[in-house]
C-alpha cells in the first residue's frame, strides 16, 4: 500500500512547551481511576459470598458492570466537544459518592447497577486522563510523562490490595474496600478546582469538531479499526492473566488471603519498575518494539504463574511472587508504550472520541476474556490449562496484527504523528 506523505505546507512545526504543565493532578487522577478499577477484583470473593452467587453469577454481576463502556465512549465524544477537564472533573467526582452507594448496596442488584455507572466515569477517567498527559508534554517529556503516570496508577492499584489483605475473610470485607474508596468524596472540592485544561484543545475550538466516523477517514481508518481489534483480543489474553490472579492463588491453591495479598502486593511493588523500563525503551527502541516485547513478557511469565502447583510448602507462594513480578513488569512496560501509541496516533479533534472506542473494545475484551475462558476451562479442564493454551493462541496472532497496523511515532512532533492536518480525504494513507 502506498504510504501517503504529508505535504510541505502541512507539516507540523514546533510548538512551545506549556510553561510546567500541572501534570501531578493528572497522575493523582490517574491513580484514583487505577484503584477504582481495580478495587471490584479484590472484593469479588467477600461480594460473591456476601450475596450468595456461584462463580456464574459473580460473572454475570462483572459483565453488567462492564457495559458501563457505553457510557464512557458518550463521556470521551464529551471530551472532545466540551473538554478535557470537564471529564476529569465528572470521573472524579462522581467516584466517590458511586463507591459510598456500592458499600452500602443492600440486594445485589444495587451493587450492580452503581458498579456499572462506576464503570462509565472510571474508563472515561482513565483514557482522559492519558489524553490530557500526552497534549500536556512535549515530544521529549512524553514517554516519562506516561512513566510516571504509569507508577503511580500501579501504586494506587495496591491500595485496594492492601486493605484486601487485612479484610478480605471478613464478610463485610467487601464493604469496608469500597468505603475507603468513597472517603474521597471530601477531596473533590480541593480537586475541582486543580484539573487542568489543555492548551491544545483549547486550540482546537477554531477548528471544525470532530465526528465519530471521522475515526473511518483514509488517513485513520487502518489504525482506528485496526488497534480496536488488536485491544479486544489482546487485551482478552492479557486481561485475564491479571484477573484471576487473586482469585487463582486463594481459590485454587488454597493461599490464604494475606499471603495472596502478599505475593501480589511484593511482586507489584518490584514490577512496577516496568514503567520506567517503559518509559526508556518507548524513546529509545520505539513504541511498536517496547509494545511486543512487553506483551511477550507478560504472556510468558503470567502463563508460568498458573502452572505453579499447591502442595509446595513455602516454595508455593515464592513460585508465584517470581511469576506475578514478571507478569507486572511486563504489563507496566507494555502499558506505558500502549498509552502512547493510543494518544499519539490520532488528532486532538479524535484523540478522546478514540478513547471512548477503545473503552467499548475494553469492554469486549472482558467478555471475550470470561467467555473464553469459561469455555477453554470446560474444555481442558481446569484454569491452569486454560490460560496456557487460550491466553498465547489470543495474544499472539494480534502482537502481528497490532504491527502491521500502527506506525512509529517516536522522534515524531505529536501533529506528525497523530496526522494533524491530514485532510480527511486524503488517499492512501496507511
Amino acid at each position: 500500500m502506498r504510504q501517503a506523505s504529508i505535504p510541505r505546507t502541512l507539516r507540523a512545526v514546533p510548538e512551545p512547551a506549556e510553561s510546567r504543565p500541572p501534570l501531578g493532578a493528572l497522575f493523582l487522577l490517574g491513580g484514583v481511576a487505577q484503584a477504582a478499577m481495580t478495587l471490584p477484583m479484590f472484593a469479588a470473593p467477600s461480594v460473591k459470598e456476601a450475596f450468595a452467587l456461584s462463580d456464574a453469577g459473580i460473572a454475570f454481576v462483572s459483565g453488567v458492570a462492564s457495559l458501563g463502556a457505553l457510557g464512557a465512549f458518550l463521556l470521551g465524544r464529551l471530551a472532545d466537544r466540551r473538554g478535557r477537564r470537564l471529564v476529569m472533573r465528572l470521573g472524579f467526582a462522581a467516584l466517590a459518592p458511586l463507591s459510598l452507594v456500592t458499600a452500602a448496596a443492600p440486594v445485589v442488584w444495587v451493587y450492580a447497577a452503581a458498579q456499572l455507572v462506576a464503570s462509565a466515569f472510571r474508563g472515561s477517567l482513565n483514557s482522559v486522563v492519558s489524553v490530557a498527559i500526552t497534549e500536556l508534554s512535549d515530544e521529549k517529556a512524553r514517554a516519562r510523562s506516561h512513566g510516571w503516570l504509569g507508577l503511580v496508577a500501579a501504586a494506587a492499584s495496591g491500595i485496594p490490595l492492601a486493605i484486601a489483605a487485612v479484610v478480605g475473610d471478613r464478610p463485610s470485607g467487601w464493604r469496608i474496600l469500597f468505603a475507603v474508596l468513597g472517603l474521597f468524596v471530601f477531596a473533590v472540592p480541593w480537586m475541582w478546582r486543580r484539573v487542568p485544561e489543555t492548551g491544545r484543545f483549547e486550540r482546537s475550538l477554531s477548528q471544525r469538531r470532530g465526528r465519530a466516523r471521522d475515526l473511518l477517514a483514509p488517513a485513520w481508518r487502518r489504525r482506528a479499526v485496526g488497534l480496536v481489534v488488536v485491544g479486544v483480543v489482546r487485551g482478552a489474553g492479557l486481561g485475564a492473566l491479571g484477573s484471576y490472579a487473586f482469585y487463582h492463588a486463594v481459590d485454587n491453591l488454597a493461599q490464604p488471603s494475606e499471603v495472596a495479598a502478599a505475593v501480589l502486593g511484593g511482586g507489584g511493588t518490584i514490577g512496577m519498575l516496568g514503567n520506567a523500563l517503559g518509559a526508556i525503551a518507548s524513546e529509545r527502541w520505539g513504541r511498536r518494539p517496547t509494545q511486543v516485547a512487553g506483551a511477550l513478557l507478560t504472556v510468558a511469565a503470567g502463563v508460568a504463574y498458573y502452572q505453579v502447583p499447591a502442595g509446595l510448602g513455602a516454595w508455593t507462594p515464592i513460585l508465584l511472587a517470581l511469576g506475578f513480578t514478571g507478569y507486572v513488569l511486563g504489563i507496566q512496560t507494555f502499558a506505558v508504550a500502549d498509552r502512547l501509541v493510543d494518544t499519539e496516533l490520532f488528532p486532538t479533534r479524535l484523540r478522546g472520541t478514540y478513547a471512548g472506542v477503545r473503552s467499548i473494545g475494553d469492554a469486549a475484551a472482558q467478555a471475550l476474556q470470561n467467555f473464553g475462558l469459561a469455555a477453554a476451562i470446560a474444555a481442558f479442564g481446569s484454569l491452569e490449562r486454560a490460560m496456557l493454551l487460550l491466553v498465547p493462541a489470543l495474544v499472539l496472532p494480534s502482537l502481528v496484527l497490532f504491527w502491521w497496523v500502527t506506525t512509529e511515532s517516536r522522534g515524531l512532533l505529536l501533529d506528525e504523528a497523530s496526522r494533524e492536518n491530514y485532510p480527511e480525504t486524503t488517499e492512501g494513507a496507511p
